[in-house]
């Protein structure tokens, strides 16, 4: 896959780049003298991201002849006065668009993205990272044609009187567009969010930096990234990304120091942390969950890859009597693709076996089909050793 570019306006996109495309298209509306006659539809995949946007559309919507918002949840929305909700199923295709589309009778812009359900590895931040194919622009046409695609796709699912001010707003464009204030509008945007998200970006990597040398969040034993720690990256709510977990209990820890001293404990503890973190992504986190147990998290990768993580630490781990200090190990290990939050782990935890013993690898079984199942269990997990 290529690698998305911070100043691209279509192609491979972050949500980082595509935040900062919507952020200026939505304020951009509230700037637009028109807008008591635009519409403004964006399709948002999940409630927990319309909430942080909440204050800007109930300003849109106070003002604007039509604010539609588009996500999947159980039951109706409490949505701010004026917008109007539409529900999505979670197999749906639009369940995975990420979009935003303003269009008045003199101004149009439009950010329009479909989830690949994948990451950028390199990256910093879950969410900022998930990867997306699509484009943003402020052009008029494209905005109109993405207003007709829309409203013909949620059909009967816009109350008639919304379909009519649709209807209305789209027959009021008449004059021709500005074509060259467009593209050099758009040129700025390019520019200054390209800036933006490399900046940010860089932001986030500095305090990640920081945060690790000053141990925030990390065990103390081996530095590792704590339980408590991860959660605001995991997040509690959204389901759009799969998480690939690998479980690993070595029940020698539980009294490896008083087994073997204090100095062989720290030098177990710290050849197990560096075992757990080789070759991770930046993106990936290895936590420690107690003593005896950790947790590495590998976000959007395929059964394969977990399969072979799973092995690589049952093999590194039991190797590791071969290096001094010389403690024997048998590790117990298990491992889930999972959607579900918070993380699964009482069910993972239970499939791991009392006493470690050879490994019995699963048969290998095909994955589910992309975007189907997203609001279900959508877990599946392997006992690796017992």
């Amino acid at each position: 896959m290529h690698e998305p570019s911070s100043a691209a306006r279509a192609g491979l996109l972050t949500k980082r780049s595509l935040v900062i495309a919507s952020h200026a298209v939505e304020h951009a509306a509230l700037a637009d003298i028109d807008l008591g006659d635009a519409v403004v539809i964006a399709m948002f995949q999940r409630l927990p991201y319309f909430d942080r946007e909440r204050e800007v559309y109930a300003k849109i919507a106070a003002r604007a002849a039509v604010t539609v918002v588009g996500m999947v949840d159980q039951g109706r929305p409490d949505l701010p006065p004026g917008v109007t909700p539409v529900l999505l199923r979670p197999d749906e295709w639009l369940s995975r668009e990420w979009s935003v589309v303003v269009l008045s009778p003199t101004f149009g812009a439009s950010v329009i993205a479909h989830d690949l359900e994948d990451v950028d590895g390199q990256g910093v931040s879950l969410e900022s990272s998930r990867l997306f194919r699509g484009r943003w622009g402020m052009r008029r046409d494209e905005a109109y044609a993405e207003v007709v695609r829309l409203r013909d796709l949620l059909s009967d699912r816009l109350p008639p009187m919304v379909r009519q001010r649709i209807d209305a707003t789209l027959n009021s464009v008449l004059s021709p567009a500005a074509l060259d204030i467009e593209q050099r509008a758009e040129a700025a945007l390019r520019h200054v969010s390209g800036r933006l998200q490399v900046q940010r970006e860089e932001a986030a990597r500095a305090i990640e930096q920081v945060r690790q040398e000053r141990g925030h969040g990390r065990d103390p034993g081996t530095g590792l990234h704590t339980l408590a720690s991860i959660e605001p990256w995991v997040g509690v709510a959204a389901d759009t990304v799969s998480l690939g977990l690998t479980l690993v209990r070595v029940d020698e820890l539980a009294d490896v120091h008083a087994r073997f001293g204090t100095r062989a404990g720290i030098h177990t503890e710290h050849n197990i942390a560096e075992l757990l973190r080789h070759d991770l992504r930046p993106l990936d986190r290895a936590v420690r969950i107690r003593t005896e147990e950790f947790l590495l998290i590998q976000p959007a990768v395929t059964e394969r890859v977990l399969d072979d993580t799973g092995r690589q630490i049952n093999d590194r781990l039991s190797s590791l009597q071969a290096t001094y200090p010389f403690v024997e190990l048998n590790p117990s290990i298990a491992s889930t693709l999972t959607r579900r939050r918070p993380l699964p782990l009482p069910a993972l935890r239970a499939q791991l076996p009392a006493v470690a013993h050879a490994p019995v690898w699963p048969r290998a079984e095909p994955a589910p089909p992309r975007g189907h199942g997203r609001t279900a269990l959508a877990t599946r997990s392997h006992r690796w050793f017992g």
